[in-house]
């Protein structure tokens, strides 16, 4: 009898021993339910690793490429060299910008031209210089030099504005900017100047061009007064007059199909 219950209390310890180090059932007691540990297998011991390599690679492949295309500040950089230049040379950086607005705004407007055959040269090259010259350098002058000496008593910005819209579109557009234009052409052709300024007085007369001109200048001009930092003045009327170029490239064009579209533009 001792025998037999030696043996079983023997039993009873092994088997609550086993049970301690064993996790329980889901159904089972805390008491002797131990944390379950991660054993990696052999397979994840090599794939595992790699994989965070490749991603992490990826990763930094992408961000150095991202840097590449886009680096930081680049775009912020480019402007502040711009505005330097406007800044520094103002009636060279006004010819170019001018200039080359002509030469692609022409290029348009003759494209569009059903009675144009072919690209004109000449014509293009009376656009750029006068564009160059008239919008690029003599409104540099004006905006920026002269409007300060003739306003400098008014310290009001939004009659300053005023003021200065007015000035250049009743007085500077009939006899500044628009005029050159057609002399333009006629030195470039070898034509009389009489013909060219007498052709003008006709479009104003009977194509309303200055009608045209004010009902889009007027307005541009007193937000570029108002808004526009003065010495990127000369860049923002070349943006607006690239589209007044091509809107009015038949204004001056005489109804013989043998004269070639002049293309009127605002300086």
């Amino acid at each position: 009898m001792n025998r037999l219950s030696v043996l079983l209390l023997a039993c009873s310890l092994a088997g609550s021993t086993t049970s301690a180090f064993t996790t329980p059932s889901r159904g089972g007691s805390l008491l002797h339910q131990t944390p379950s540990r991660y054993v990696p297998s052999h397979q994840d011991l090599f794939t595992r690793p790699r994989g965070r390599s490749h991603t992490t690679t990826s990763s930094k492949r992408h961000t150095e490429l991202s840097a590449a295309l886009l680096p930081p500040g680049k775009f912020t950089a480019i402007g502040m060299g711009i505005g330097k230049f406007y800044k520094a040379s103002p009636l060279i950086a006004g010819f170019l910008t001018a200039s080359t607005k002509a030469c692609f705004a022409d290029s348009m407007a003759q494209y569009r031209d059903t009675g144009t055959t072919k690209f004109d040269i000449k014509r293009n090259l009376a656009m750029v210089l006068y564009s160059g010259t008239i919008l690029g350098l003599c409104c540099a002058v004006m905006y920026n030099q002269v409007f300060p000496i003739m306003f400098a008593g008014e310290t009001n910005p939004l009659l300053l504005a005023i003021k200065m819209t007015l000035f250049d579109g009743f007085i500077n557009a009939p006899l500044i900017w628009l005029p050159p234009a057609y002399i333009a052409k006629a030195l470039i052709y070898n034509q009389p100047k009489r013909e060219a300024l007498q052709k003008y007085v006709t479009d104003v007369k009977e194509n309303g061009l200055l009608k045209k001109y004010w009902s889009l200048w007027l307005p541009a001009s007193l937000t570029n007064f108002l808004f526009v930092p003065a010495h990127f003045r000369v860049a923002f009327v070349a943006g607006v007059s690239f589209f007044w170029m091509i809107m009015l490239s038949i204004v001056a064009n005489n109804n013989d199909e043998e004269e070639v579209v002049v293309v009127v533009e605002n300086a």
